[in-house]
C-alpha cells in the first residue's frame, strides 16, 4: 500500500515538476549556477525526463525503470539544493525553507530508494 501511495504521489509531482518546467523556468534556471551553460536548455531538458518519469511510473511494465528514474533524478538534483542552501539569498526564499528542502530531499530519496526495489512486485 505503502509503495502503490508513493508511486502516486512521484507521478503526480514529477509530472506536475516536468510542466511547471516549462510553465514557469525562472525558479528552475535560478536554481542552476550561472557558470554552468546552457541553463534554461537544462531545465527544459530534465522537464522533458520528470514528464518521462511520471508517464512510465503510470504504465505498469515502465514502472521499475521509471521508479529508478526518480531515485536517481533526486541524487542528480540534491547538489542543487545543497548550492541553494549556502546562497547569500536562496532561490527557496530563505534559509530555513532551504534547509528544509535539503531535508525532505533525502528522505524522497530513501523513499525513492524503497519504490525502486519494489516497484516491480506492485500489482
Amino acid at each position: 500500500m505503502l509503495q502503490r501511495a508513493a508511486r502516486i504521489a512521484f507521478t503526480l509531482a514529477f509530472g506536475g515538476a516536468g510542466l511547471a518546467h516549462f510553465l514557469f523556468p525562472r525558479p528552475f534556471i535560478a536554481l542552476i549556477p550561472r557558470r554552468v551553460p546552457w541553463r534554461r536548455f537544462w531545465v527544459y531538458a530534465s522537464g522533458v525526463v520528470e514528464l518521462g518519469v511520471a508517464g512510465g511510473l503510470a504504465t505498469r511494465p515502465l514502472r521499475p525503470y521509471a521508479a529508478q528514474g526518480v531515485f536517481g533524478l533526486l541524487l542528480a538534483f540534491l547538489p542543487l539544493h545543497v548550492i541553494d542552501l549556502f546562497r547569500a539569498k536562496p532561490v527557496t526564499v530563505n534559509k530555513p525553507l532551504a534547509l528544509l528542502r535539503l531535508v525532505a530531499q533525502f528522505l524522497l530519496i530513501a523513499l525513492a530508494r524503497d519504490l525502486a526495489r519494489g516497484a516491480g512486485d506492485e500489482r
